[in-house]
C-alpha cells in the first residue's frame, strides 16, 4: 500500500489550529488524542502527526509536570556562590549533588557568576541539607548560601495566543498582553505522599526525559514486563496523578538567525509585601514566554522566562511599566548558554520503600568529583 505524504500546513487548515492543539494538550494532556480531537476538531491522525513531527520542528517539546508532594519530596530553591578555588569545579560537584544529593536542576547566571539549583528534599530534611551546605562553607568550598523551601510552584504551559505558526515566531502585542486576566497562583496546601514505588518512579523519570515515549519502549529499556509497567503507570502514576500535566514549552535554541536567538532569564523579586507580589505576579503571569512561577517561602517571588532576544526591550519595558516602582526589589539574572542542566526524580535516592539522605554520602561524592581533597 501507499504511504501517504505527510503535509506540514494544508490549505483548508484553520490559521489557528496549531494553537489550538497547543491549549488543549494543556487542558486533556499529551496522551488523549480522542479528546483534543473532539476540543478541537482536527483528525486524531493530524494531531499526531502535529504532537511527534511538526511541533518538534517549530521548537517545541513536551515535559511531564511530576507533583513531587505526592512523592513525598520538597522543593527548594538554594542560590549557591563557589569559592574563587572551587568555581571551576562547580559543575562536578553540583552533578554529584545530583546523583547522591536530590538535586534536580542548576544553572549558572550571569553577569552575577553564582548558581541556582532546584532541590526535590525528602520531607522534613531541610534543617540538615542547610547543617550539610554549611559545611561545605567551612570547608572553603562555598562563600555563601541560601536555601529556602517553594510553597507555590506553577509550571506554566505555553500560550500560543501570540506566536506565528507559520513563520515560527512569536508577534507580541504587549497592549493586548496587559489587558488580558491574570492567572493567579494555586494555593499551596501540602499534599499528603501517594501510594508509590520504584516502578513508579522509574516510569515518572522515563516521562521526564521523553513525554512521547510509549510504555512498550519504556518497558524494553528498563528490561521490565511491559504488563508490570502497564499496571503500574495505570494504578499508580495515572490514578494517583504523579504525573499531574505535560506542558508545552518552546525552547527553540537557534542562532541562525537574530529572531531565534534566546535568553533564559530569571527575574526575582525580594521583600515585596502582600499587595506588590499581587501586582508583581498578575503581570507575569500574562506574558506569553513565562515557563514558572515560584513563591518561597520567605516570600521571594521568582519567575523563569525563555525570552527571545529581539523581545527584550518590549518585555522589560512591560514589566517596568506594570510595577513601575519595584526597581530596589528586583534583580536580573541570565543562564549562562552550557552551564545548566535539568535532571529528573531522583530515583535513585528511594531504597527499601522510602528515601534516603546520607551527608556522609554526599560528603565523599563531592570528594571524589572536586579532583583534591576538601578542606579540612
Amino acid at each position: 500500500m501507499p504511504r501517504t505524504k505527510s503535509i506540514e500546513v494544508t490549505k483548508d487548515e484553520s490559521p489557528d489550529l496549531e494553537a489550538r492543539i497547543i491549549a488543549a494538550i494543556g487542558t486533556a494532556g499529551l496522551r488523549n488524542v480522542a479528546q483534543i480531537s473532539r476540543m478541537t476538531g482536527a483528525h486524531q491522525e493530524t494531531i499526531r502527526y502535529k504532537i511527534k513531527k511538526r511541533f518538534g520542528r517549530l521548537g517545541f517539546k513536551f515535559h511531564a509536570d511530576v507533583d513531587f508532594g505526592k512523592l513525598g519530596l520538597s522543593q527548594h530553591w538554594a542560590t549557591l556562590d563557589f569559592s574563587k578555588a572551587y568555581c571551576g569545579m562547580a559543575t562536578q560537584i553540583l552533578r554529584a549533588l545530583n546523583q547522591v544529593g536530590y538535586l534536580t536542576y542548576y544553572a549558572r547566571l550571569v553577569p552575577q557568576g553564582n548558581y541556582v539549583a532546584l532541590f526535590a528534599l525528602p520531607q522534613n530534611t531541610a534543617d540538615q541539607y542547610r547543617e550539610f551546605l554549611s559545611g561545605l562553607v567551612d570547608k572553603g568550598i562555598l562563600g555563601s548560601f541560601t536555601l529556602d523551601q517553594i510553597l507555590v510552584s506553577r509550571h506554566k504551559a505555553m500560550d500560543p495566543s501570540f506566536f506565528n505558526f507559520r513563520s515560527g515566531r512569536w508577534e507580541i502585542e504587549w497592549n493586548k498582553v496587559a489587558e488580558r486576566p491574570p492567572i493567579p497562583l494555586p494555593s499551596g496546601s501540602r499534599q499528603a505522599p501517594a501510594d508509590f514505588d520504584y516502578y513508579d518512579l522509574l516510569v515518572i523519570k522515563e516521562l521526564q526525559k521523553d513525554s512521547l515515549q510509549h510504555l512498550t519502549g519504556i518497558a524494553k529499556k528498563l528490561k521490565v514486563h511491559q504488563k508490570t509497567l502497564e499496571y503500574h503507570y495505570r494504578t499508580h502514576v495515572q490514578k494517583w496523578k504523579l504525573v499531574q500535566s505535560y506542558r508545552v514549552r518552546w525552547t527553540q535554541d537557534t542562532t541562525k538567525r537574530l529572531v531565534h536567538s534566546v535568553a533564559t532569564t530569571l527575574m526575582t523579586f525580594h521583600g515585596l509585601s502582600g499587595a506588590e507580589l499581587g501586582e508583581v505576579q498578575a503581570a507575569m503571569s500574562k506574558v506569553p514566554f513565562l515557563w514558572s512561577e515560584d513563591l518561597l517561602k520567605d516570600g521571594t517571588y521568582v519567575a523563569t522566562l525563555y525570552v527571545p532576544v529581539v523581545d527584550m526591550v518590549s518585555f522589560t519595558s512591560y514589566i517596568s511599566d506594570a510595577v513601575p516602582y519595584l526597581s530596589s526589589k528586583v534583580s536580573v539574572g541570565f543562564v549562562k548558554p552550557g552551564e545548566a542542566s535539568s535532571f529528573t526524580v531522583p530515583y535513585n535516592m528511594y531504597q527499601d520503600g522510602e528515601w534516603k539522605l546520607n551527608p556522609r554520602q554526599m560528603e565523599n561524592a563531592l570528594r571524589k568529583e572536586s579532583v583534591v581533597p576538601l578542606k579540612k
